[in-house]
């Protein structure tokens, strides 16, 4: 049996055709900027402010599809695809943010494992996690109902970790990657961790476990790799976008974005460089 739509199904669907159109503006502009950049400047700048353009425009469309139908949605646990624009193949990949550790909601003791994992001992690590939590404007070292977790000055990117004590640039670009301060959870999604993820949590977390047994099978070849999880309404998704020409010209865009799930603001942007 085929129910008939909502009025709040059909106003949100709206809503999506109007950002869709939107998005589609924001591209048709960025091809306008090309033209105009093409009567302007040498060929050489031009080639450069296409393939941002096309960047830019790859970033735009992959937006779409994941507001769009389960069947258009994209891969969203960092496997890489294809998408075309202008003449360019642009490289695409999403990630949902809830597969990483938030810096402003993992417990003292996450961040302990996190940092003997990166090669800390266990003194230096206590220290540097102690140091982290201090900079968060915590009240305490407590692991329970978050009340480790204080919210007085919390990280506004990951990048500000290098400004906190103990924390060296080698540490930094080791433990970054597997950093967000937009999951805003205590724990991680297990589906969209990477193995160095779940190997912070594997030791008391059965679901974490689990899927880094996975998986390290699908590494060693002893089994396929899992589809893509759907897009989880809620979740923040970074998109990062790589379009090269010649001459290893190329250029990348990152944007990370949250889908709201609310008819009159579907779409909150974070940031887009």
């Amino acid at each position: 049996m085929i129910f008939p739509a909502t009025r709040s199904e059909r106003g949100i669907a709206i809503v999506a055709a109007l950002w869709a159109s939107a998005i589609f503006a924001i591209i048709v502009l960025s091809v306008m900027q090309i033209v105009r950049a093409d009567a302007t400047v040498g060929r050489g700048r031009t080639d450069v402010a296409e393939l941002g353009a096309a960047a830019d425009a790859a970033v735009n469309i992959t937006i779409l599809s994941l507001l769009g139908a389960r069947a258009t949605q994209p891969p969203v646990n960092g496997v890489p695809f294809t998408v075309p624009f202008a003449g360019y193949t642009v490289r695409v990949t999403v990630l949902d943010e809830a597969g990483k550790i938030d810096l402003n909601m993992a417990s003292v003791t996450t961040l302990n494992q996190l940092l003997i994992n990166a090669g800390l001992d266990t003194n230096a690590a206590s220290g540097v996690a102690a140091s982290i939590n201090a900079w968060r404007g915590t009240r305490s070292g407590s692991d329970n109902n978050n009340e480790n977790v204080g919210h007085s000055a919390l990280f506004q990117s990951v990048a500000e970790l290098e400004l906190v004590p103990g924390v060296t640039r080698q540490l930094y670009q080791r433990i970054a990657p597997l950093l967000t301060v937009y999951s805003q959870t205590q724990g991680i999604d297990p589906a969209f961790s990477s193995l160095d993820v779940l190997n912070v949590y594997r030791t008391t977390d059965s679901n974490a476990e689990a899927a880094w047994r996975r998986l390290e099978e699908v590494r060693a070849g002893i089994r396929t790799p899992s589809p893509s999880p759907g897009v989880a309404i809620g979740h923040a998704f970074t998109i990062a976008a790589i379009a090269e020409g010649a001459a290893s010209a190329r250029a990348v865009r990152t944007a990370t974005i949250r889908l709201t799930g609310q008819a009159a603001a579907p779409l909150m942007i974070y940031r887009w460089n």
